[in-house]
């Protein structure tokens, strides 16, 4: 074998088509180019994640602490669900480098994709996470 039958950083970096489903669920035919976890780009986007997730996580401790003495975890959820979506519209603006569409790809287009798709960048977030899990399988 030679060394570079090693090297796959290039096959992370251009990434993996990440089907895009109708509201309904159902196939729309059209896709997302996601990054790979093994590549600068998406070793970096991972690790900017889970410092911003875990900083929320901080930021809300005195409101889980509250809602833990009334056991009731309503607003600790909400406050928690509102920064993870925010978190993983961050997330996909990195790592999403392209798309099916005839509309050229953009980062401005892909934000206006994320607003009027509300869960489509949770999509993405799955996408990516998938993709760290199979390849620790391998």
């Amino acid at each position: 074998m030679k060394l570079t039958d090693f090297f796959f950083a290039d096959q992370h970096e251009s990434g993996s088509k990440m089907p895009i489903p109708l509201p309904s669920g159902k196939d729309s035919g059209e896709w997302l180019r996601v990054v790979g976890v093994a590549c600068d780009r998406g070793v970096a986007a991972g690790r900017d994640y889970a410092r911003a997730y875990q900083a929320a996580r901080d930021e809300l401790a005195s409101l889980d602490a509250e809602c833990k003495a009334k056991n009731d975890w309503t607003r600790y959820n909400s406050e928690m669900n509102w920064k993870t979506d925010a978190l993983n519209d961050a997330l996909a603006l990195e790592i999403v480098t392209g798309w099916s569409f005839d509309n050229a790809f953009s980062r401005e287009a892909l934000h206006e994709l994320l607003k009027q798709y509300k869960g489509l960048s949770t999509l993405v977030a799955q996408h990516f996470e998938k993709s760290r899990v199979d390849l620790q399988k391998k």
